[in-house]
C-alpha cells in the first residue's frame, strides 16, 4: 500500500454530519475577478436512520450542496431534501418505504403509492428554478437561495409519472429535453421539453415491452436517442417488497439493447431496432452528420456497475473484484439504414462524461472524464480531457489532479 493512501472509501457512504446556509470557506490560490456564479450539486446525504442502513445507496435520501463564487470570495452550503416522505419517517420515527422499512411497512407503501422521492442524483436549473432529481419521482423544486425544499412540481401538469434524473439541453433549440419512465399495464417512456422560455410540455409517449430501467438518454439537433438495455424490473418483487434495489432487476442478454430514435419534430414516428446487448450508464453528447448520429457514451457489457455498490460499506480502495469500471464509446447510427456500431475511443477507464454547455446537441471537440487509474494497486481517481483536435480519432488524453 502506498504511504499517502486516501481515507477510507466508507466515509463517502456516511450519513451527511452537518447542514448549514452559505457561510464563507477558505480558498487556496486566487478566484479570478471575472469568475461568478453558484455550483449546485446533488447526491446522498442520509444513508441510514433509525439505527437501520439503507441496503443500497440509490435508496438514500439526497442532500443539495452548493458553492457561490462572487468579487473572489467564495461561500458554501448544503441542506438535506426535506421531501414529504422523508419529513414523515422523522415524524414516525421509523422507515415507511424502501427496503430499510419493515416487510409489511414496505408492500403497504408500494401498494399505496406511498415510495418515498428521495431526490438523490442530478440538479437541474430552469427559468431561475432549482429541481432535485430521481429517477422514479417528479422533480422536487428547492429554494436556490436557501436550499430549502419547497416540494414536488408536476410543471404545472405536464408530468403524468416520472421525470428522470438525466435532462440534456439542445442549445439550437435554446431548450432542455428530458424522459420519465411511467409503469403500468403497459410501460411508456414519457417525453418531455422544457424551453427557456414558456412552459413546460410534454411532447408523446413510446410504449415499451416491458418494465425496464432507464437511466440516461441523449439529444442531439434534430432527435432523441435512447439506448434501452435488457435490463427488466420485476413489478411483483418491488410491489411485495422483496429484496433490495439490484434484486429487483434482471440482465437479459439474449433480448439486445434496443436503439430508439426520435425526431424532436415528429415524436409520434420513432425509429426501432435492436443491437448486441450493452448497457449505457451516462451520455457526453450526440450530434447529426452526413445523414449519420454519433454519440459517446460509457459503456459496460452489462449491469455490474449498479449491482456491486450494495450500501458502500463494502468498497475499498484495493480491491479490485468491486471495482467496475465503464470504456468511452463511440456510436455511429445510419439513419435512413438502421444500422449501429459502437467503438472504444479511449482505453482509459472513465465514467461522468461532459461537453461544453454551448455545444450541447450540436458537434463538440472536448470531453471531460472523471477517470481513474492504480498507483501501486491502490484506485486513484482523476479529471481527464479527450481532445479530437480536427476530427477523426486523434485524442489527447490529459489527466488532472490525481488523488
Amino acid at each position: 500500500m502506498p504511504q499517502n493512501t486516501p481515507p477510507s472509501p466508507r466515509s463517502l457512504f456516511e450519513n451527511l454530519k452537518r447542514e448549514h446556509p452559505f457561510e464563507p470557506v477558505s480558498v487556496t490560490g486566487t478566484i479570478p475577478a471575472f469568475l461568478r456564479g453558484t455550483l449546485y450539486r446533488n447526491g446522498v446525504g442520509l444513508f441510514e436512520q433509525f439505527g437501520r442502513r439503507y441496503t443500497h445507496v440509490f435508496e438514500g435520501d439526497g442532500a443539495i450542496s452548493a458553492v457561490r463564487v462572487e468579487g473572489g470570495q467564495s461561500l458554501a452550503a448544503v441542506r438535506l431534501v426535506e421531501s414529504d416522505g422523508l419529513k414523515a419517517e422523522r415524524e414516525a420515527q421509523r422507515h415507511l418505504s424502501g427496503s430499510a422499512a419493515r416487510w409489511a411497512t414496505r408492500i403497504r407503501a408500494n401498494f399505496t403509492g406511498r415510495s418515498k422521492n428521495n431526490a438523490n442524483t442530478h440538479v437541474v436549473s430552469w427559468q431561475d428554478r432549482l429541481f432535485a432529481l430521481m429517477e422514479g419521482g417528479k422533480p422536487t423544486e428547492i429554494n436556490p437561495d436557501t436550499l430549502e425544499t419547497i416540494g414536488e412540481s408536476d410543471l404545472e401538469g405536464e408530468i403524468p409519472g416520472a421525470f428522470s434524473a438525466h435532462p440534456h439541453r439542445v442549445e439550437s433549440r435554446k431548450a432542455l429535453y428530458n424522459f420519465g419512465l411511467r409503469y403500468g399495464k403497459q410501460t411508456q417512456i414519457d417525453l418531455f421539453t422544457l424551453p427557456d422560455t414558456g412552459p413546460a410540455r410534454r411532447l408523446g409517449a413510446l410504449p415499451l415491452d416491458h418494465p425496464v430501467m432507464v437511466h440516461d438518454f441523449i439529444a442531439s439537433d434534430n432527435h432523441l436517442i435512447f439506448f434501452i438495455a435488457p435490463v427488466s424490473i420485476s413489478i411483483w418483487r418491488h410491489m411485495v417488497g422483496f429484496g433490495d434495489f439490484a434484486d429487483k432487476l434482471k440482465w437479459s442478454p439474449a433480448l439486445g439493447t434496443e436503439v430508439i430514435i426520435v425526431p424532436i419534430d415528429r415524436p409520434d414516428q420513432p425509429i426501432r431496432f435492436s443491437v448486441e446487448a450493452f448497457f449505457a450508464s451516462h451520455f457526453a453528447g450526440a450530434y447529426e452528420e452526413d445523414g449519420h448520429l454519433v454519440i459517446d457514451y460509457i459503456h459496460y457489457p452489462d449491469i455490474s456497475l449498479i449491482t456491486v455498490l450494495e450500501d458502500g460499506l463494502g468498497m475499498t480502495w484495493t480491491d479490485k473484484s468491486r471495482h467496475v469500471h465503464g470504456a468511452l464509446h463511440r456510436a455511429r447510427i445510419n439513419i435512413a439504414h438502421r444500422t449501429f456500431t459502437t467503438t472504444p475511443r479511449w482505453d482509459g477507464l472513465c465514467e461522468f462524461p461532459r461537453i461544453n454547455p454551448a455545444r450541447e446537441g450540436g458537434k463538440y471537440q472536448v470531453i471531460w472524464l472523471q477517470t481513474a487509474c492504480y498507483i501501486e494497486d491502490c484506485l486513484r481517481s482523476e479529471i481527464s480531457r479527450i481532445d479530437e483536435n480536427g476530427g477523426g480519432d486523434n485524442l489527447h488524453p490529459a489527466p488532472w489532479s490525481v488523488l
